[in-house]
């Protein structure tokens, strides 16, 4: 994933009158119209209330959104990082491999963490982009129907592991219907989630070493509401929205509410 040092340069902030939020976006010229896989369509960068000193930081945060139109080969994802630690990310994709089978699933991930259980799905060591651990769920979301999908920290491990258990759960929010993902075990070192998270829009497909034409990637639409931590108490002081250049010309982002916005790419 990108880090958050290199969003920050890049972006360029607008302030919103009568609130704290902020707007970026990159340029959207057409001199480039072609990609390397997999690439970041579009990203939301948030920033949360700071934490005091001596805070272990927040033990909990909820991710909100609605695929209202899906193409193949996409990843909807949030990312977080710990205070003292690494990184993780929960969310949807489709097309995925699960088993042998390529299906849609809910996916959670946290770098250079210790084990992964998941009762009901499948887990996995990664290797790409660092060392870590993964666990998803065979999961048939659907277009129009809003989904949460939450990090929650669950408590030491007992002997004889040593660490700290977070949880990942997908839930429809039309029928209120929750699934487990799966838990990860990190070190108690880590502590809790710090004050910044990351929204990400991935197109993974075409993972050739090649470049390929922006117009080859299909159209999806995606309302995404504000995250929230400590269980809705809390909620972003600060959000940026960006587009990636290369196929920037396809691609829209923005605030459309209070505490919504959108995210439209790919060719129709």
């Amino acid at each position: 994933m990108k880090n958050f040092k290199q969003i920050y340069t890049s972006a360029v902030l607008l302030f919103f009158a009568g609130n704290s939020f902020l707007m970026a976006q990159n340029n959207t010229g057409d001199n480039e119209l072609t990609f390397k896989s997999p690439s970041y369509i579009a990203s939301a960068i948030f920033n949360w209330p700071q934490l005091d000193a001596d805070s272990k930081g927040y033990n909990n945060l909820d991710f909100f959104l609605t695929i209202e139109k899906e193409a193949p080969n996409f990843y909807w994802a949030q990312q977080f990082s710990f205070k003292n630690g690494k990184t993780g990310y929960m969310g949807l994709q489709n097309s995925a491999l699960y088993k042998g089978e390529k299906t849609k699933i809910a996916i959670f991930s946290i770098w250079e963490a210790k084990t992964v259980e998941s009762p009901n799905g499948f887990t996995e060591a990664f290797g790409h982009e660092g060392f870590g651990y993964s666990c998803r769920i065979k999961y048939n979301w659907q277009e129009g129907r809003k989904y949460r999908i939450r990090v929650w920290e669950l408590g030491k491990a007992e002997a004889p592991n040593s660490g700290t258990w977070w949880g990942s759960w997908v839930m429809d929010m039309e029928t209120g219907k929750e699934e487990f993902i799966g838990k990860i075990l990190v070190p108690d070192t880590w502590e809790w989630l710090n004050a910044t998270s990351y929204n990400f829009t991935e197109y993974w497909g075409s993972q050739d070493g090649n470049r390929h034409p922006c117009s080859s990637i299909g159209y999806t639409k995606t309302i995404y509401d504000f995250p929230t931590m400590a269980n809705g108490a809390v909620k972003p002081t600060k959000a940026i929205f960006e587009r990636n250049d290369e196929c920037a010309s396809l691609t829209t982002t923005g605030q459309i509410g209070p505490n919504t916005y959108i995210v439209e790419a790919g060719s129709q």
